[in-house]
């Protein structure tokens, strides 16, 4: 039998007023607060952690899986601040980096953008008029504040302000609602990544056949690791290791420091929406997390010495929900190579039909995957239009990054960080030039804002 308690009406003073609100710090939201700001907004980005980056520092996934050539507009300039403080190495396939630089390279651009910065910072509650979103009611030391807006942009990873406001959205995939699985990673340091290299080199067998999980340029200083499959294997069977573990992928790899990441926990079955489930979650991957060094230490050559410098802050959420916009981008669209007259994004991922990464069905990496052990896949190009960034049924909201309107198959293409970066500077230009024209969103100009995404380094719009 459920229980509820009565809160008493309160008043809740507006500490802030401005003309684009952008909530969630992370990829997407950097971009956005960036793009909003630059468009001549004046702006405020809401982060629940106290530095921005989300997934990239909190996370510390510390690779962007795709070439620096693709990169446009904000994430460029990001991976040029990263490449000249010395935090990423360029010249692969992907692109790693060190995370505590992301960190300060992603505030310096916020702030030299001129944008308001308000972290420790939680959403409590949409504060909607009719079918008009005006800003969100939040939580933090100096207690529940409200924060209104001319235009929200929703860059929070889980769709948590669009789902709050009443926009329709859908969680996990379409058919049954099952969700990717959580991810802890973990950094190592003191590991000889020439014997790990020359270990990979000497077992081919053992490793992807994907060029862009296997990197073994120690002269260029590029390494990306993925397989130990036998030995996975091996220690699994002994109970060394949990029953969901079937590779080890090495990534983020700074050669000359001797550290390297762990994006091997697979936490499945958990709703990343739940805070039950996200503290069950991260108990889980730890105790796997603690498998791992153990196992990293005793079998993988180059390995031996090796300490846990850090883990990530946060667990990694892989997916959520994503709202139902203006239109619904689908894999059969990317694939087809569609074009849009309203292109907003023009990326390129590493995959192709019938990959099936982080399957919410288990077995990653396992011989039964394909995907994991033999495929293979070019880069491919696609578009996104401005619909996925519309929801439907409310006024003054932008959405940006993994919750833009599309479905399980196509979020994984669209939910590489860099295309999050994307997103949401489109997000924000849009949210931006709304203000400045005094029109809901969803009437906006699209060759206006077109304009001005090109104005600020990306190139959107349809084919010639």
């Amino acid at each position: 039998m459920e229980r509820w308690i009565e809160e008493p009406a309160r008043r809740i003073p507006v500490v802030r007023d401005v003309d684009v609100l952008v909530v969630g710090g992370g990829a997407a939201g950097i971009g956005a607060a960036v793009g909003a700001s630059r468009a001549g907004a004046r702006t405020l980005l809401v982060e629940r952690n106290g530095f921005l980056g989300g997934v990239a520092t909190a996370v510390m996934m510390t690779t962007w899986n795709v070439p620096s050539r693709c990169l446009a507009g904000i994430s460029r300039e990001l991976f040029e601040g990263l490449l000249k403080r010395g935090g990423a190495i360029d010249g692969g396939p992907t692109i790693p980096y060190d995370p505590e630089t992301f960190k300060e390279v992603a505030e310096g651009a916020c702030l030299e953008a001129g944008v308001e910065l308000l972290y420790y910072t939680w959403v409590a509650a949409p504060l909607r008029d009719g079918d008009t979103l005006h800003g969100v009611v939040v939580e933090n030391k100096s207690g529940r504040q409200a924060l209104t807006a001319r235009v929200t942009v929703d860059c929070s990873g889980d769709a948590d302000v669009a789902a709050a406001a009443g926009v329709p959205c859908v969680k996990g995939r379409e058919k049954d609602g099952k969700m990717r699985p959580l991810t802890t990673l973990f950094r190592l340091g003191n590991v000889d990544i020439r014997r790990v290299v020359e270990y990979a080199r000497t077992h081919p067998d053992q490793f992807t056949a994907d060029p862009n999980f296997q990197i073994l340029d120690l002269d260029r200083g590029l390494v990306r690791i993925s397989g130990f499959f036998d030995l996975v294997a091996e220690a699994r069977a002994r109970g060394e290791l949990d029953k969901d573990c079937h590779y080890i992928r090495f990534e983020g790899v700074f050669p000359d420091r001797g550290t390297l990441f762990v994006n091997t926990t697979r936490v499945y079955g958990r709703d990343g929406t739940s805070a039950w489930d996200l503290t069950e979650g991260s108990i889980e991957a730890r105790r796997q997390m603690d498998q791992l060094l153990r196992f990293l230490v005793l079998k993988v050559p180059g390995c031996e010495r090796a300490f846990r410098i850090d883990a990530s802050s946060v667990i990694g959420v892989r997916e959520t929900r994503r709202i139902r916009g203006e239109h619904l981008l689908t894999e059969e669209d990317i694939l087809a190579g569609r074009a849009y007259d309203d292109t907003v994004v023009k990326a390129w991922r590493h995959h192709g039909e019938g990959r099936n990464w982080h399957s919410p069905d288990g077995a990653e990496g396992a011989s039964s995957d394909p995907t994991y052990r033999t495929m293979t896949t070019g880069l491919q190009s696609f578009e996104i239009p401005y619909g996925c960034l519309v929801p439907l049924e409310v006024e003054g909201l932008v959405a940006a990054g993994r919750i833009i309107s599309q479905t399980h198959e196509a979020d994984m293409w669209t939910r590489g960080m860099y295309c999050c970066v994307m997103t949401g500077q489109c997000a924000g230009v849009a949210a931006a030039l709304a203000v400045r024209d005094g029109v809901a969103p969803r009437r906006l100009s699209v060759p206006a804002l077109q304009r001005e995404l090109h104005r600020q380094g990306l190139e959107p719009g349809p084919r010639a």
